[in-house]
């Protein structure tokens, strides 16, 4: 008969038990001379300052790893009875590791001169002990008993762990269990030997019976309702298993998570209540509970130019067949239209839900657009109405071009437009979108989403108002020495102030230098461009209006980890976008445009959310020749992006190429109320040469935040000093 200690059977709680001895360490240890006893700390009133540890033998653990496994943390306020609990949980770590002699020899305490207190714990890990023998006993049963035996991970001679145990405990049960014995029960006995320093383990298994899948009922768990308008086929395509086949709870378990993810119902049970004594067959009953698939959302808003309002209407269940319904509309400036769709989810059994939609969309914003001398009628109209571009053009046309400091060409070239601007989409839109998840229970979850879409877009300016006209600041002068130098051919009057043809014109309505020009004028008479101020009528909207059709094929995938997708407070968000645009017309040409987008939310503390975010965009033109549409112009500002600037007001004339966008938020929330300070940046650039931090613009605001299960938000951003002010309302917070 072997010498044992102590024999005995223990189960889990039996062999925590021997943590018990910490209280007694807490009676065995004196303090030392000049420190305090636990009961004489005030418990709740003093602050811990440090938490050290001294090791007698080994030192398995790090201390940090030790402290972390602390309820009692430094600079928290100490309580006593947390402590205690850590004192006990400190030895079940030695003892989970094998360690099973392992005991805190002493707690000291002493208060510095600020009133905070220093623990020092002494630890002594004792002898690691090991795995003597492992027994598997079965009771009468048909399986290949050796086989499941061989599967263990445990073997005699290891390093013995109570956790290794247990976790091999649970794996032989979810084994038997997926061989169809749901009913198999593991019992596990420990002999420990104190003088040898050795464990050893039996186990008892008895399998039960073997059992198949039975009647399988869907059973409604609305009382008020009755019957479910999901449709039972739909439910019967969730399922993995059927009647007749091996019971495996593994199967109930994936079927729960596909019920849970079509989104149509409260909650889903599975429960799989005793049959008849002697069946086999393992009923199955499933308890649905419906969500409202009916869905209307109205939201007023309201910004610097004026309110607004968004709703949505959707059906979530058409025809209870888990089709979804709905309409998205918008009213108001700087966004209002339609969009209709409709989403199949996991079509064709692939785990994807495809969506149509088909909307009509008019934004309002502005546009800054390079001067074009090459077009004969924009050319024509600023020669004949800005005065400094006719004299140009009469030098030139005089024989005097090479004493111009500035040729009318060149002079247009560097000009550009400045107006408020409307854009009409039109599209069609087909994706396939895929969400699937760690598969650990975690926060973390993936998607990625594959989209066609067809675009016919215009953008034109607003009728009714002014295009500004932004021409080169530099004096354009005649240069009558070639030197550059003052006094131009016309800088005298070679008649004084008088006219030798007296009132009237001897040329009559004829230009001598040319033909007749048109000349824009309105009621107040002649336009003259040069003030900087181009009346929007019917020509230069046509001028200016930029019309692509275009087909465009999109890629996006997402790494997400927040905690909450409205309101987060930790994890980060990754998202990776490409796209390959086909322009149809007569500037057909090829678009490739690539994102990248991160953002991360860093808890400090109880109440503080450090969140930032990034985003950078690269939009080219595969056809060096041809214009790139607007409609894949680079714009940042305003609500989304930076606070306390007009919405998209920051481009870059002709187009942005390249952008960045940085957005930095300091959250406090308490209860329901909170605050927040942010700082936004971005920048656009028609070139990435031209990239440069100190050309992006800054926003600055503060901003409130109310709970009340719909999360309220307010906003009060600047820019340019106090230049520009702008108010936000919203719900949820801004990223």
């Amino acid at each position: 008969m072997r010498s044992l200690a102590t024999v005995a059977t223990i189960p889990m709680l039996g062999v925590l038990c021997l943590a018990a001895a910490a209280g007694g360490s807490e009676q065995r240890s004196q303090p030392a001379q000049g420190s305090l006893s636990i009961r004489d700390i005030e418990s709740g009133e003093t602050k811990v300052a440090t938490i050290r540890f001294t090791h007698v033998r080994t030192k398995p653990f790090k201390n940090g790893d030790l402290r972390a496994a602390m309820t009692t943390a430094e600079g928290d306020i100490f309580q006593r009875r947390f402590f205690r609990n850590d004192m006990v949980t400190l030895e079940g770590i030695y003892r989970g590791k094998g360690y099973m002699d392992g005991d805190i020899l002493s707690k000291r305490f002493s208060i510095d001169e600020r009133g905070r207190l220093h623990i020092s714990l002494t630890i002594d890990s004792g002898a690691l002990w090991h795995l003597d023998g492992i027994e598997v006993r079965f009771a009468e049963t048909d399986l290949d008993t050796a086989t499941i035996v061989e599967r263990f991970e445990i073997k005699a001679g290891q390093v013995f762990s109570y956790n290794a145990i247990l976790a091999e405990e649970r794996q032989l049960l979810a084994d038997l269990n997926g061989r169809g014995y749901p009913h198999a029960r593991v019992t596990n006995r420990l002999e420990l030997n104190a003088n040898r320093k050795t464990a050893s383990v039996e186990y008892d298994v008895d399998p039960g019976r073997r059992m198949y899948f039975g009647d399988i009922t869907i059973e409604s768990g609305d009382a008020t309702r009755g019957v479910m308008m999901t449709k039972p086929g739909l439910v019967a395509s969730k399922l993995t298993f059927r009647q007749g086949g091996l019971y495996d709870p593994e199967q109930l378990r994936r079927t729960r998570n596909n019920l849970a993810r079509t989104n149509l119902f409260r909650s889903v049970t599975i429960s799989t209540p005793a049959g008849a004594a002697r069946d086999s067959l393992q009923p199955v009953v499933i308890r649905l509970q419906e969500r409202k698939f009916i869905h209307l959302e109205a939201l007023a808003f309201f910004n610097n130019a004026e309110p607004g309002l968004s709703s949505n209407v959707q059906h979530s269940n058409w025809l209870g067949r888990g089709t979804r319904i709905g309409m998205d509309g918008e009213l108001g400036r700087p966004l209002q239209g339609a969009t209709i769709y409709w989403t199949q989810p996991n079509i064709l059994q692939t785990g994807a839900d495809l969506t149509l939609s088909a909307g009509l969309t008019d934004e309002w914003g502005d546009r800054q657009v390079f001067a074009n001398p090459e077009d004969s009628l924009q050319f024509e109209l600023l020669t004949s109405n800005h005065s400094v571009l006719n004299d140009l053009l009469a030098a030139e046309e005089l024989g005097f071009g090479d004493l111009l400091s500035l040729a009318p060409a060149e002079f247009i070239a560097v000009s550009f437009y400045d107006y408020a601007s409307v854009k009409r989409l039109r599209q069609v839109n087909g994706s396939l979108t895929r969400r699937w998840e760690n598969g650990r229970g975690g926060d973390e979850s993936y998607q990625a989403s594959v989209s066609l879409t067809w675009i016919d877009s215009r953008n034109r300016p607003v009728s009714g108002g002014f295009i500004r006209l932004n021409t080169p600041d530099e004096e354009v002068t005649i240069d009558s020495t070639g030197s550059g130098d003052d006094g131009g051919l016309f800088d005298d009057d070679p008649f004084g102030d008088s006219d030798p043809f007296g009132d009237g014109d001897p040329f009559g309505d004829e230009d001598p230098f040319g033909d007749k020009v048109p000349a824009q004028e309105t009621d107040a008479g002649f336009v003259d461009y040069a003030d900087g101020r181009i009346p929007t009528d019917r020509v230069w909207r046509r001028l200016l209006t930029d019309r692509a059709r275009t087909l465009n094929l999109n890629l996006e995938l997402q790494r997400d980890t927040r905690n909450n997708q409205i309101t987060p407070s930790r994890g980060t968000f990754v998202r990776i976008a490409g796209l390959y645009a086909l322009q149809f017309g007569g500037q057909s040409t090829r678009v490739l445009d690539g994102q990248m987008e991160a953002r991360s939310y860093l808890p400090i503390g109880d109440h503080l959310v450090w969140a930032n975010a990034s985003q950078a965009a690269l939009t080219a033109s595969l056809r060096q020749d041809r214009p790139l549409p607007q409609d894949y112009w680079q714009e940042f500002g305003g609500e989304g992006s930076v606070r306390g600037v007009k919405r998209n007001s920051i481009q870059a004339v002709g187009g942005g190429r390249a952008g960045l966008l940085f957005r930095s938020e300091l959250r406090f929330q308490s209860g329901k109320a909170g605050v927040v300070a942010f700082w936004d940046r971005a920048g656009v650039w028609h070139h990435t040469g031209e990239a440069a931090w100190s050309k992006m613009t800054d926003g600055y605001g503060v901003g409130v935040r109310y709970d009340t299960g719909i999360p309220f938000r307010l906003d009060y951003g600047w820019s340019d000093g106090f230049g520009e002010r702008r108010i936000y309302f919203s719900i949820g917070q801004a990223f």
